[in-house]
This record gives C-alpha cells, sequence and structure tokens, in this order.
C-alpha cells in the first residue's frame, strides 16, 4: 500500500496513551477484538493446511 507524502500520524491521547505505555513496559501488545479474531482465522487456516498435507503425504 502506498501512502500520500503529506500524511501524518495523530497523536495518542488520553486512556489509549496509558494502554500502550503499559504495554510497551510489560512487553506486550496492544490490539483489538478485530485483530485477535483475525489472527486466530490465519492461524487456525494454516494448521489446517499442514494437518491436511500431513495426512496426504503418509497416503
Amino acid at each position: 500500500m502506498k501512502y500520500p507524502f503529506h500524511t501524518q500520524s495523530k497523536p495518542v491521547v488520553g486512556e489509549t496513551a496509558k494502554k500502550l505505555i503499559e504495554a510497551i513496559d510489560a512487553g506486550k501488545a496492544v490490539t483489538n477484538e478485530r485483530a485477535l479474531a483475525l489472527a486466530k482465522r490465519i492461524a487456525d487456516r494454516i494448521l489446517a493446511e499442514r494437518k491436511s498435507a500431513a495426512s496426504t503425504k503418509s497416503e
């Protein structure tokens, strides 16, 4: 994805900034439910493909 050069990030403030600072200090990540659901679907798909590939190899 290409971004124009004139874009700027918005500052992180308030409760979001507190959560981000806590996550950085704890060595964790900040994410939302949609991102977690997407990651789970991707991981499930990869595991299913590996399982399918392993079952066809043994035949």
